[in-house]
């Protein structure tokens, strides 16, 4: 996957990762007073005709943000197999 800089996104942003599409609906930069970035990510994930409701990701880089994106992605995919969605 190509790798973006959170700061330049400009929502809504959508892309594919793992099979499911990721809507990214806003990213809000976040700095520490110590110097650190953070970014609070809202998104919802579509997968075989099943949209998740609007979640967010604290994520400190785009790495960050696609590390713990696949762990949702994974979990989502799990529910819609088990029927757990509506």
């Amino acid at each position: 996957m190509k790798k973006l800089d959170l700061d330049a996104i400009v929502p809504p942003l959508t892309l594919t990762v793992d099979g499911a599409r990721v809507r990214i609906l806003e990213v809000i930069k976040l700095e520490l007073i110590s110097g650190h970035k953070s970014y609070h990510v809202t998104l919802e994930l579509t997968w075989r005709g099943k949209r998740s409701p609007r979640f967010f990701i604290d994520a400190k880089s785009w790495e960050d943000l696609v590390r713990k994106l696949l762990v949702e992605i994974s979990k989502f995919k799990l529910a819609v197999i088990m029927g757990w969605t509506t």
